[in-house]
């Protein structure tokens, strides 16, 4: 999966994963306010969401729909019904993506409210950004039973708009009035597109529509997904649109000193964090959107959503320190010579006085068993494999033949047709495993020809010899090497080999990433492990 400006885009959190985007980072793109179900459910972890609702679409899907959160796509050329059949709407029609179509009740719900004017801005994650045909938007109608999958008789549509620019931090920015005297849970259904090919893209975002006006514009969501060590300082930045700093607030988390309470915990640190933000930001609050148009903080890994109070488009981004307290250095220790005290052994000799037999022995010749000696033939170049094509979808460690020269993928991702990404051009999705011909020689093995051996007797006379005991050098453990920086997948890591630290290993990365955790790459993942630290 890339590197972009950390400070002009809105960041959300997830200690355990990310979104640095390893198979999709050239996907395109899906609802992220309010936050659609695969994006979500992504945010929460592919390998161990959170959320029920989450957990059963993995359990259905596999977690590969979310490493491809970016993807749901068709080529429909506008003709949507034709290729999103009934049932199928969340998942784009595509069978791989079909546990976003489960009809639940507790899938995650975005608090949505229109403005004095009636309109809300909906905000469009788009790593790959395309020139537009349209944006259409649908909710469903009154009455809508949220047990059955859903349909397209089931929405209504409310809100078209053409070819919107994107910003430098892949946002598109989507004003909408909202429908009219909507209340409760609805589902906001969304096609893109392209105006530049067939293809579209859609997204589920469910959503819980208030009565109420709100001045609140929605920025986007502070996630968590597990416990800090205790005095681990957490910081809040809020940016301009341009990218520059505006404010920022800090918070140790440790014991509260009025409660008590363990500030912490995956599900607390948020919510002190977002008290502090409320209390002292001229811009923004941080917390949970009610029904009256108040927001207010939870003690929740994923509720509390950053708003704007005054209509601006600011980004802003979690920082996760180490603990405040000094990190002891590790030293290298001086190993101590043991010299051990070897005890004498004075062996008692038997003496022999052999009678002496005059032999003259008659050599033998000796015709040993030869054993064969391979040799290993100057490689040739290995056997090509079936050509690369553009608009195929190659799985991780697929084998493939480019100009004369095997490749094998590094990542799983679609070859999509006029891009430049054949893999003589495209070092982050294919690695070069050399020229290809046909099939490389098979060694012969060669037999020498054994030398006859005329062994000399010698006459043996046995002498007993002390043994003195050599002590052994006792050699001490190394210690581990020293830990880098802590990876947090809220950092982006633009540069390649940039070294940091993870459960007790240093890793390094290969390529652009943000969100991937370490320790969960895989054989074809961003990080290497470099060992243990400490």
């Amino acid at each position: 999966m890339k590197r972009r400006p950390l400070a002009v885009k809105p960041l959300y959190l997830s200690l355990a994963m990310a979104l640095a985007l390893p198979a999709s980072v050239f996907g395109h793109g899906s609802m992220e306010v309010p936050v659609s179900r695969v994006l979500n459910c992504y945010n929460e972890g592919p390998e161990s969401p959170k959320t029920a609702a989450c957990q059963a679409a993995v359990a259905l899907s596999g977690p590969q729909m979310l490493y491809d959160w970016s993807g749901v796509n068709q080529l429909p050329n506008g003709d949507h019904q034709a290729f999103v059949p009934d049932g199928q709407l969340c998942a784009g029609g595509k069978s791989n993506y079909a546990g976003l179509d489960l009809a639940r009740q507790d899938w995650l719900t975005t608090p949505i409210a229109p403005d004095s004017n009636g309109n809300f801005e909906f905000i469009y994650y788009a790593p790959a950004q395309h020139a537009t045909k349209n944006w259409v938007f649908y909710v469903t109608k009154d009455g809508w039973d949220q047990t059955r999958p859903l349909k397209w008789s089931d929405l209504e549509p409310f809100c078209t708009l053409g070819n919107v620019a994107g910003d430098a931090a892949k946002r598109y920015h989507l004003t909408c009035p909202l429908p009219k005297n909507k209340t409760g849970r609805h589902m906001i259904y969304n096609t893109w597109q392209r105006s530049d090919s067939a293809e579209a893209f859609y997204s589920c975002s469910d959503v819980s529509f208030s009565a109420v006006v709100s001045n609140y514009k929605e920025l986007g969501q502070i996630r968590s997904s597990q416990d800090l060590k205790d005095e681990t300082k957490v910081t809040f930045r809020l940016f301009d649109a341009n990218g520059g700093d505006l404010e920022t607030f800090s918070v140790v988390m440790t014991y509260s000193p009025s409660s008590g309470d363990q500030m912490f915990l995956a599900a607390s640190w948020p919510y002190y964090l977002a008290q502090q933000v409320n209390a002292s930001s001229r811009y923004i609050s941080v917390g949970v959107l009610g029904s009256n148009g108040t927001v207010s903080p939870v003690k929740s890994t994923q509720d509390n959503r950053v708003y704007s109070r005054d209509g601006g488009s600011y980004t802003f981004r979690v920082d996760i320190a180490g603990a405040t307290t000094p990190t002891p250095t590790p030293t290298t220790p001086t190993p101590t010579p043991v010299t051990p005290t070897p005890t004498p052994v004075t062996p008692t000799p038997t003496p022999v006085t052999p009678t002496p037999v005059p032999v003259t022995p008659t050599p033998v010749p000796v015709t040993p068993t030869p054993t064969p000696v391979p040799v290993t033939p100057t490689p040739a170049p290995g056997a090509c494999y079936t050509a690369w094509a553009e608009g195929k979808t190659y799985n991780a460690g697929t084998l493939v033949t480019y100009n004369g020269r095997n490749y094998q993928a590094l990542i799983t991702h679609t070859a999509h047709v006029g891009a430049n990404w054949n893999p003589a051009s495209s070092t982050t999705l294919w690695k070069d495993v050399g020229l290809c011909s046909g099939t490389a020689p098979t060694p012969t093995p060669v037999t020498p020809t054994p030398a006859p051996v005329t062994p000399t007797p010698a006459p043996v006379t046995p002498t007993p010899a002390p043994v003195t005991p050599t002590p052994a050098p006792v050699t001490p453990t190394p210690a581990g090497s020293t830990c880098a920086a802590a990876w947090t997948a809220a950092n982006v890591y633009a540069a390649a080999n940039t070294k940091v630290s993870y459960s007790g290993h240093n890793y390094q990365n290969k390529w652009w990433t943000q969100g991937d955790n370490p320790s969960q790459s895989g054989q074809w993942g961003v990080w290497e492990d470099l060992g243990t630290c400490n």
